[in-house]
């Protein structure tokens, strides 16, 4: 299923629903109850014009060196590098995002992992999927520090804008030997398989929920492939895509004060 939320223009609301053909069938009920239903009989067009970020995080957590290849990898990591995006960061696949800072500020694309059900320690390889919703595809907009600082902080990973995702959560999505790259303007910049992931997706729940409590509607983004080219810097009226096999592209727009 592809799952969406949406304005729903009759009631004045938000709702969530499924993406059937050209038609949106609205979802009785919260989508990330383990049986989800749908309404039907009550269908209305599909219209992209309302269509709202598929998802409200609590948080987004986020992996870097998470790619054979990657920079800064290395055999001995015991475990990922792991920071924070705020959940202003989070728009949507059509929004324009401004860059903030006069620093060097650059995209990358990311397999973004929805959280279903509240986690505990007792995720396990048994039961891991019934803990992730789905899958959507993300850009994990990132700028330097200044002074030095690192580059994982807050500024240069949470202005808002910083975390565009894909307009849909597939839940029937599957996440092994899928093509990733990443586009600055047309000229591809990044990638990757999803194969070449250090921990996978399953792996990175797991462990996660064994020492942070991951809410339904979490997003979790698993690290970028490795650049094919040097870094480029994002400027005004450039636009950066994220392609992942099996979804949309994601492309974003940005411009300067």
């Amino acid at each position: 299923m592809k799952i969406i939320r949406y304005f729903d223009i009759q009631n004045d609301s938000t709702s969530f629903g499924i993406i059937s053909s050209d038609k949106i069938c609205p979802i009785i009920g919260s989508p990330f109850s383990k049986n989800i239903k749908i309404e039907e009989d009550q269908e209305i067009p599909y219209n992209p014009e309302v269509v709202l970020v598929p998802c409200l995080p609590t948080k987004v957590v986020a992996l870097a060196i998470n790619y054979e290849g990657a920079t800064g990898q290395s055999k001995d990591m015991k475990e990922p590098l792991v920071f924070l995006k705020s959940t202003n960061s989070v728009v949507g696949f059509n929004d324009k995002i401004r860059l903030p800072f006069k620093s060097n500020t650059w995209g990358e694309s990311e397999l973004g992992i929805v959280i279903r059900l509240e986690t505990t320690s007792k995720v396990s390889s048994k039961n891991i999927k019934d803990y992730i919703l789905g899958y959507l595809p993300a850009n994990d907009i990132s700028c330097d520090n200044i002074e030095k600082r690192d580059h994982h902080l807050a500024r240069s990973k949470s202005a808002d804008g910083f975390c565009p995702i894909g307009s849909y959560i597939d839940t029937n999505y599957k996440f092994n030997n899928k093509k990733i790259t990443a586009y600055h303007n047309d000229e591809l910049i990044r990638s990757g398989n999803t194969d070449q992931m250090i921990w996978n997706p399953h792996k990175i729940i797991i462990w996660l929920s064994s020492w942070m409590t991951l809410y339904p509607g979490d997003i979790v983004l698993t690290g970028t492939p490795p650049r094919v080219i040097d870094r480029k810097f994002l400027m005004n009226g450039d636009s950066f895509t994220v392609k992942i096999e099996g979804f949309p592209s994601l492309t974003s727009k940005f411009y300067e004060i």
